[in-house]
């Protein structure tokens, strides 16, 4: 794995100790600001202030594809509170971290040598290194200047998984991924329920109410509020309208969404309802730029066929 490599899995990183044994290269990396003009290429992620937040080059596409993008890519939210601070230094007897201030970034890994047992790790790719850990207030500064780092034990891990060493965040993506298993589901009617007849005008009318959820990630308390936005109506014959509509209305009543079929049949009806979000973020809310289109389960419509019959002839 080259250091190029590296610098791409986290973003906007430069190596500050190169190690090699066997595949392993880069085991400590360090985050450095970066200005615009220097991102290297389009899939470059960003730059880390130091402050837990992050300086973005460009924006990336999200996961979601369809009518549901994601949201720019890399914005990240820092997690208030107390954390722990966890630096891992290659496992050699010899190896420490030691604490040169109370900041995030104030230590030195002393002497940071290689040791074959850094390869006994049951997992292909992984090594072995030492954890040291320091509890850090909600500020980013040690909260024992004196104590410095304790070693909390030995651990095997990838050099592709997340860092520990710097203040947690989360992404409006972990967010919106949370929300999405959370978003309400909106439901409609018919009027006349369950059957209706060719040519008469069937009234529909949905139910979507705006709806506050809780993400909770990291033990910190997310408010995101889905606003039902625009309603699109699939009537399973081909026709198609929008609108909220109105409960028991007349006839061509302002607002009401109105199908008449054609044909005599059962027809699946769908409704789909898109919402806007907005995140409620310790520091202001967020909206989110696209709309979550979220779907009713479909209802099946019975329409039959009226006909005169002539019973008697003068």
């Amino acid at each position: 794995m080259t250091a190029s490599r590296l610098c791409r899995l986290v973003g906007a990183l430069a190596v500050t100790t190169t190690m090699t044994v066997g595949a392993m290269t880069a085991i400590e990396i360090a985050q450095v600001p970066v200005a615009a003009a220097d991102c290297p290429d389009e899939d470059y992620d960003g730059s880390h202030d130091g402050e837990g937040t992050v300086d973005l080059c460009a924006t990336q596409p999200g996961q979601t594809p369809g009518p549901n993008p994601g949201p720019p890519g890399n914005t990240t939210i820092p997690i208030p509170g107390p954390w722990t601070q966890r630096v891992h230094t290659p496992w050699c007897p010899a190896n420490i971290v030691r604490a040169t201030g109370p900041g995030v970034r104030d230590y030195v890994m002393d002497p940071d040598v290689m040791c074959g047992g850094a390869n006994e790790c049951p997992e292909e790719g992984d090594f072995r290194y030492w954890v040291f850990e320091r509890r850090m207030t909600a500020d980013n500064v040690a909260e024992d200047e004196e104590a410095g780092f304790s070693r909390a034990g030995v651990v095997c891990r990838g050099l592709d998984e997340p860092r520990e060493s710097e203040p947690p965040t989360i992404t409006v993506d972990d967010i919106i991924d949370r929300a999405r298993a959370l978003a309400p589901t909106p439901s409609f009617v018919i009027e006349p329920a369950a059957t209706s007849y060719v040519n008469v005008p069937t009234n529909f009318a949905a139910e979507a109410t705006e709806v506050t959820v809780d993400v909770t990630l990291f033990g910190l308390t997310i408010p995101v509020v889905f606003t039902p936005g625009e309603v699109t109506w699939s009537f399973g014959d081909g026709g198609s309208g929008s609108g909220v509509g109105v409960r028991n209305a007349a006839v061509g009543q302002a607002g009401a969404v109105e199908h008449a079929y054609r044909r005599a049949g059962s027809y699946d009806v769908t409704l789909t309802v898109a919402y806007d979000l907005v995140i409620n973020l310790p520091n202001g809310p967020l909206s989110f730029p696209a709309a979550m289109n979220r779907s009713a389960p479909a209802q099946s419509l019975a329409v039959g066929e009226i006909q005169s019959v002539v019973t008697e002839v003068d």
